[in-house]
């Protein structure tokens, strides 16, 4: 889960240091949200520092340029977005939740290893629970808990609320989850894709099984509030990271952490989920 982790930072970083063109002397404010992730803030301020030096230099941009607050906690992040950054790293469920009160515009996506989707998945133990309605009532840990209103829309499509369906029990990282429930300890754990294909290197791998598996959602890289954004803004920074995959020094970084391009949204796609968002109620 490592990989996952110093993949994210780089991401974030990266983000952040495209950002600086379209914003002048005034600076800019970013907002770096990753509920469900293991990454702590004071741990993610070094490394982003760093990136923010180095690429600021490359750049040609003011040092001091991009002002970065970066949260793992859902209800932090919200108290942040409620003051309108320029732009923001946000999940899904949070862009969805706030698009509208904050004018949010969905800007750009990372390709990584060829997707650029997510999916859920509940692991439970092999001979226990085969599907949904066998869990009822029982435990369901993992990292990416925080945003229930989230999980009974969109993941689980109406079908429960999680809240009430389980009982709830999060943890900062899904390893710890998935040993506890190999241990018997936990009945079933939700996860993300890169943690599903991280599964065969754990030596429990053989022991966990697939009771549900969502529907492919769209990965949100950066947002923009439109209201301090203008369009000339929005457009440099698309093409600030488009270039970036194919700069020398980008580059390496961008192989070296299995990001491919970094793409812009597909409207269509985003106009779906929203659709989906508007439309299925929790049971």
């Amino acid at each position: 889960m490592k990989t996952e982790n110093r993949r994210l930072l780089f991401f974030l970083g990266l983000l952040c240091l495209c950002l600086a063109a379209p914003v002048g002397a005034k600076g800019l404010d970013i907002l770096i949200c990753y509920p469900g992730g293991s990454v702590r803030a004071q741990d993610a301020k070094p490394a982003l520092d760093s990136m923010i030096s180095v690429l600021e230099s490359i750049g040609g941009w003011p040092q001091g340029t991009i002002r970065t607050q970066f949260t793992a906690r859902t209800k932090q992040c919200q108290q942040q977005l409620n003051k309108k950054p320029h732009f923001a790293i946000l999940s899904l469920g949070l862009f969805l939740q706030n698009r509208e009160a904050l004018q949010l515009m969905p800007l750009v996506q990372p390709r990584i290893e060829g997707s650029t989707t997510d999916t859920f998945r509940v692991l439970t133990r092999k001979d226990t629970a085969e599907n949904l309605a066998q869990l009822k009532g029982k435990s369901l840990g993992g990292p990416w808990l925080s945003e229930p209103e989230f999980l009974a829309r969109m993941v689980f499509d109406g079908q429960i609320d999680p809240a009430s369906y389980f009982q709830l029990k999060p943890s900062r990282r899904a390893l710890r989850a998935l040993r506890k429930l190999a241990q018997g300890k936990l009945d079933a754990v939700l996860v993300n894709q890169m943690q599903y294909d991280g599964l065969a290197l754990l030596p429990f791998a053989a022991k966990l099984s697939v009771a549900f598996t969502s529907q492919a959602l769209p990965q949100i890289g950066v947002v923009a509030n439109q209201q301090r954004t203008s369009p000339e803004d929005r457009r440099r920074l698309l093409q600030a990271i488009s270039a970036m995959c194919t700069h020398e020094q980008g580059k390496k970084l961008c192989e070296l952490f299995s990001i491919e391009t970094f793409v812009p949204v597909n409207e269509k796609v985003y106009e779906a989920v929203i659709q989906r968002w508007k439309q299925v109620q929790k049971k």
